[in-house]
């Protein structure tokens, strides 16, 4: 009797899934950009000219408005007059984050927290979460424009918050309202009436317009949650700031000019209006990054790296 052939049935291809890979920089790209970032020369002087006559001027300010954030609204106002930069610069996060950690049972005293324990020990203190953490409006609440993955959610990290940086509130009045300290922080709509673009119908304090810019602006840096951010590290600041505008840019395979403009980081390549790219067009307004980058340069600020 002839033996019957025996027929394997070749196996079906195996297919692998692609990950696919977050359109928001990593927290060392952010630090290597930011340490390669060399500013185009013939723009130094543009850049000098802005840090002189309308950031470290408003210095004050900015440091009362955050001051506000962080201990109410009856905080210290800072005297415009009082010398800021009579002593050497402490980081923000050192400077208030005393708040001690509770781990295990074990009380020990708060350290700033790296990257590294972000990324492989999410467990200590919940110190990262899956989502960004606005919840709505348009700083991503529910417009998207943060609708990410994000690896820099710092809240509630050590139980509260710590003093928001005074030049990050500094570069976002320069994205929002072009240093105007006549417009909503939220957006750039006038104080003259609550803000129309979203988040809408903002602030809230308790009164009607006219609003002061310092109100509304601890109303919008509260609204984002930014009073409960305990780590304002380099990454994080420029994540931030990046988001401001969204993340497009990334997808098209270009540093944003938002942060990198008149700099070596950015050549081309702008959104010329909503939803409209332009890989030609160049940029002509100066990136936040570069803006604290030169800041750094002059020894005006120390940003922390981690």
């Amino acid at each position: 009797m002839k033996k019957k052939k025996r027929t394997i049935n070749p196996a079906l291809p195996t297919t692998k899934k692609k990950v696919k890979k977050s359109s928001i920089p990593t927290p060392m790209e952010y630090v290597l950009l930011f340490n390669t970032c060399v500013i185009t020369k013939e723009k130094v002087a543009e850049v000098d000219k802005v840090i002189d006559e309308k950031v470290t001027v408003n210095r004050a300010r900015y440091e009362s408005i955050s001051n506000q954030v962080r201990l109410g609204a009856n905080a210290l106002s800072v005297s415009g007059s009082k010398n800021l930069f009579a002593s050497v610069y402490t980081p923000f996060f050192d400077r208030y984050n005393t708040t001690p950690l509770t781990t295990n049972n074990t009380t020990v005293a708060a350290q700033p927290l790296s990257m590294l324990d972000v990324i492989t020990k999410p467990q200590i203190g919940g110190r990262i979460s899956g989502n960004n953490f606005f919840d709505t409006g348009r700083f991503g609440f529910d417009s998207g424009r943060f609708g990410q993955t994000d690896p820099f959610s710092f809240i509630n990290l050590f139980g509260g918050g710590g003093a928001i940086p005074w030049y990050f509130i500094a570069c976002v009045h320069y994205m929002e309202c072009s240093f105007s300290f006549n417009k909503h922080l939220h957006n750039g709509d006038p104080l003259t009436g609550y803000t129309v673009q979203v988040p809408a119908n903002r602030p809230k304090v308790g009164h009607g317009p006219p609003f002061t810019f310092e109100e509304s602006a601890v109303d919008a840096l509260k609204l984002m949650k930014y009073d409960r951010v305990t780590n304002w590290s380099l990454p994080f600041i420029l994540q931030k700031l990046e988001g401001y505008n969204g993340f497009g840019y990334a997808k098209k395979g270009i540093h944003t000019p938002y942060l990198w403009s008149f700099s070596n980081q950015y050549v081309k390549g702008k959104y010329v209006k909503d939803g409209v790219f332009d890989a030609d067009a160049v940029s002509q307004q100066m990136g936040a990054a570069v803006i604290l980058k030169r800041m750094e340069d002059r020894a005006l600020i120390s940003i922390p790296r981690n």
